[in-house]
């Protein structure tokens, strides 16, 4: 072990492949539903499945890398870094091919939901060998709890910083109204790829351990893998982690759908119908504001961990988040349009100024709920080796991922299950017979009639992109986009009330694992540590 100091370099090659950590996931959670309800054609209901089914394939592969990771021997490239080399060029392929826009290639909806989900599979595969090791490579960096917290500071400023880019800059490139049959998909897919694998070789390459744990062999087994759940403060660190990834999930997934088919519902209807209205980008510049408010916010709750704790940082995160959404239901939904003279106007409900402002004050809460559990995995893993007599952050790392994925799962498959209940339609491709056909018995498509939709007229085929959705469709967009984070926050905040690793017992946990593990003072030392956590 060694309590050597990090320089800054070392700290910023740690932190580059958290570009891929955080960016991705927000590529993905602020673009991927609308993409293949929107462009692909899939239903709500089956997206749901794909989500769920996708992040459970993710979960389950997840302890089977961590062994993998635990059992390499350490060499030039430590136990972690080998990974993040081989896998990151597959990253970018395996992005790629998650927004192929396979309703180019068929209309047949089986086809389709088999396609995206093997694409799924193959990236969450590719995502998994690189981020548990990565997770496990930042518990190896230092013992000291100051250094760790300094490096995971940095880790997450470059993981806002990409988050913030990643919000604002892949909707700028792809969108439903472009109505390119998703080509515009696979151009921002191929640039965020390369991006993230750049990212990652970085950290492959430059980013050195400072402590280095012997290969770890063992067989995967049920027993085994669930172990780590033996650690009351590991299932502690786990319920912060996992309600946060649940609650932000929720948010990001249906933040540009709030946006586009309840805040800004007329707006969204006339731009997407070729009205020239010089149309604000409201959901993505909020959605900028409010990573930008995550970043500005790190020094508070730096400064909150220095004089009170984790726990309290955490806690006023949530508090804040809660707070603000419950501010958000008191928020009207866009007018109806009306036409002034010669102007097609729309009565805005609520003024983008204070869109947002919302933006900056959620970012301000969801800092301190995402940098808490980002900075303490490292402290619950020395725990772990007191606990269980050996350094397993492979372990700990491929239990996190399956659980958060899991959560995650839930996240995103319960609100689309939701949404699809109360009526949400998605796009629609016809023949031209089956649009002709419509068309001349002035038929509807889910509840909707054929001047709500943008009509692409292509050959033998008919694009139908839905342009508003029904009223329960809106009431469940709203509902489930502020009441769910809202349950989640509570639920974190009692969790996390139950955490008691503070600065001071992990100093205490670092001093009893310097000594010899068969002397009486360290017997005693690791009993009265674990009756205190």
């Amino acid at each position: 072990m060694t309590t050597n100091k990090r320089s800054l370099g070392q700290n910023l090659a740690f932190a580059a492949a958290d570009v891929f950590g955080g960016g991705s996931f927000n590529v993905i959670n602020f673009l991927y539903v609308p993409f293949l309800t929107l462009v692909v054609g899939i239903p709500m209901w089956y997206v749901s499945i794909i989500l769920l089914v996708s992040k459970l394939w993710d979960g389950f592969i997840d302890p089977f890398i961590g062994k993998v990771s635990d059992g390499k021997k350490p060499g030039k490239m430590g136990k972690r870094r080998y990974f993040m080399l081989i896998f990151a060029p597959i990253v970018m392929v395996g992005l790629v091919l998650l927004f192929f826009p396979w309703n180019l290639v068929t209309n047949s909806l089986p086809l389709k939901i088999v396609f995206v989900t093997l694409m799924y599979f193959l990236y969450a595969t590719a995502q998994s060998f690189v981020l548990i090791p990565y997770y496990s490579h930042a518990s190896e960096l230092t013992d000291d709890y100051k250094e760790r917290n300094k490096a995971n500071a940095v880790r997450l400023a470059f993981s806002v910083l990409a988050s913030l880019i990643c919000v604002a800059v892949p909707g700028m490139i792809a969108s439903p109204t472009k109505n390119d049959g998703g080509v515009s998909y696979l151009v921002m897919a191929a640039i965020f790829g390369a991006i993230f694998c750049v990212a990652i070789l970085i950290t492959a390459l430059f980013s050195h351990e400072r402590v280095i744990t012997p290969a770890l062999k063992s067989k995967v087994s049920i027993k085994e893998f669930f172990a780590p759940l033996k650690l009351k403060t590991y299932r502690q660190y786990l319920g912060m982690q996992m309600t946060t990834s649940m609650g932000m999930a929720v948010m990001s997934s249906f933040f540009f759908i709030f946006c586009d088919f309840y805040l800004r519902r007329q707006t969204y209807q006339m731009v997407s119908l070729g009205q020239d209205l010089s149309r604000f980008p409201i959901a993505t510049i909020a959605a900028a504001c409010m990573f930008v408010a995550q970043i500005f916010a790190l020094p508070m709750y730096l400064g909150i961990l220095k004089k009170r704790s984790k726990r309290f940082a955490f806690t006023v995160g949530h508090l804040i988040w809660i707070g603000v959404a419950a501010l958000m239901l008191l928020l009207p939904a866009e007018g109806e349009a009306q036409v002034v003279g010669n102007s097609v106007v729309t009565k805005v409900g609520v003024p983008n100024w204070v869109v947002m402002l919302f933006g900056l004050a959620l970012g301000l809460g969801i800092g301190g709920s995402v940098y808490v559990p980002h900075s303490s995995f490292g402290d619950v893993c020395n725990v772990g080796q007191l606990y269980f007599g050996k350094r397993t952050e492979g372990a700990f790392s491929g239990l996190t991922n399956f659980l958060n994925t899991t959560a995650q799962a839930i996240g995103l498959s319960l609100p689309s299950m939701i949404i699809a209940g109360a009526g949400y339609v998605e796009t629609q491709y016809l023949t031209t017979a089956e649009y002709n056909q419509l068309v001349a018995t002035g038929g509807t498509l889910g509840g909707l009639t054929l001047d709500q939709f943008i009509v692409n007229i292509g050959q033998g085929n008919v694009q139908l992109i839905p342009v508003v959705q029904s009223a329960n469709a809106q009431l469940a967009i709203k509902l489930v986009f502020i009441l769910l984070p809202i349950a989640i926050s509570l639920l974190a905040i009692f969790i996390a009330s139950r955490y008691k690793l503070t600065q001071q017992m992990q100093q205490k946990v670092v001093q009893a694992l310097q000594l010899d593990t068969t002397s009486p003072q360290y017997q005693s030392q690791r009993d009265e540590i674990l009756s205190q956590l």
